[in-house]
């Protein structure tokens, strides 16, 4: 079956979240409180230099300044994202190089789709291998997340069904759930938001040259304290400011590293072309992974439709809609084929032919009745 149309519903509830940690394990304390941080950091993410004080300015240099505005100038040209990101990652369990246990490796291939606003994820491979326990964590092929201000919307082929989830739409969500974006960034904002924020609180980047992979960088860093933990950031000038690499630990630890190659796409537009990366999830699991872009193109239009239900190319009129929002579950429209739900103008002719014509046919009903009841009398 194709593509149907099903009732557009309003879409803007909030959601809340939950995180629940045990007690006994310092480590992963320790690194949420990190994380804990740098959320409250990015609270002033909508920052600007005219909001900082002469005396927060002072204490960022040149260097500092053109990188945050040379990176940002390159954001800011890129309006749409169209890519295919193949991502292959191995769990492992513990952080000792020396003692720690393969859990299971995962190769996925996404397409990804981002308008400034909307963001759409496909599943089109998977490839699982390890414990079975695990293979929860390998999404099937055929599943959709859209995510934007109005709503999240997940297609589950397991079940055929589309679940409708109140939004959690801001800036730091749409860069922290978009791999084309999260490896341009640090800390799931942008490198202009993670320095302007954290300089309001009172945290100073400080740059230096040096050089990584055969490019000339700036080492934009920062020491936070309470606990104390690192950022440092390497920038391409030569290439837009894009990010070369990212690294962020504390008490001599390394919790989160990824490092890119760069490549220009179009005259003057860098991003990346493969990123490797290492997380460590407190002290009971690390990932490793290869990211490489398959194919990317930047700022060519994209259909709307693709970010609502309207764009799900593998929803039948059997699937069901299980929305949240409205607290209510609902089959698709029956109405509605691929066809007509493509083609909205058409669509609206038909309703109009077809809604002329029962007017038309009533009123020949209305006027036979008429006569003939004047013949009766």
């Amino acid at each position: 079956m194709g593509r149907v149309r099903p009732e557009r519903r309003n879409l803007s509830m909030p959601v809340k979240i939950n995180v629940v940690v045990s007690g006994g394990n310092m480590t992963m304390v320790r690194h949420l409180t990190c994380a804990a941080i740098v959320v409250a950091l990015f609270c002033t993410a909508k920052l600007t230099l005219a909001e900082l004080t002469a005396k927060d300015t002072q204490k960022l240099s040149n260097d500092v300044l053109s990188a945050i505005e040379g990176n940002q100038a390159t954001l800011d040209s890129v309006r749409t994202i169209e890519a295919i990101l193949t991502k292959n990652s191995t769990h492992y369990f513990g952080n000792d190089k020396r003692k720690r246990i393969k859990r299971f490796k995962l190769i996925q291939k996404h397409e990804i789709r981002y308008d400034g606003n909307h963001f759409r994820i496909d599943q089109l491979e998977t490839k699982f291998t390890g414990d079975k326990a695990n293979r929860g964590y390998a999404p099937q092929v055929g599943t959709v997340n859209i995510d934007s201000p109005e709503s999240i919307i997940d297609f589950v082929p397991q079940t055929n069904m589309v679940f409708v989830r109140p939004p959690e739409w801001n800036d730091r969500h749409k860069i922290r759930t978009n791999d084309m974006l999260r490896y341009q960034s640090a800390g799931g904002g942008t490198l202009k938001s993670n320095i302007l924020a954290s300089a309001k609180n009172g945290y100073y980047y400080t740059a230096k040259n040096e050089r990584v992979g055969g490019d000339d960088c700036i080492l934009l860093t920062c020491d936070f304290t309470n606990p104390q933990w690192t950022q440092r950031i390497w920038v391409v000038p030569s290439k837009g400011y894009c990010i070369k690499k990212v690294r962020r630990g504390s008490g001599g630890e390394v919790h989160d590293e990824y490092t890119t190659t760069l490549k220009e796409y179009s005259p003057g537009l860098w991003w990346f072309d493969t990123v490797h990366a290492r997380q460590v999830l407190g002290s009971a699991e690390t990932i490793v992974s290869r990211s490489s872009v398959n194919s990317l193109t930047f700022n060519e239009s994209i259909d709307p439709d693709v970010f609502t239900i309207w764009g799900l190319d593998d929803v039948t009129p059997q699937t069901k809609v299980r929305d949240e929002m409205q607290g209510t579950t609902y089959t698709l429209a029956k109405d509605y084929s691929k066809e007509v739900a493509a083609n909205r103008a058409g669509s609206m002719r038909t309703i109009l032919t077809v809604g002329f014509g029962i007017l038309a046919l009533t009123a020949v009903a209305s006027l036979g009745i008429f006569i003939k009841s004047r013949k009766v009398r």
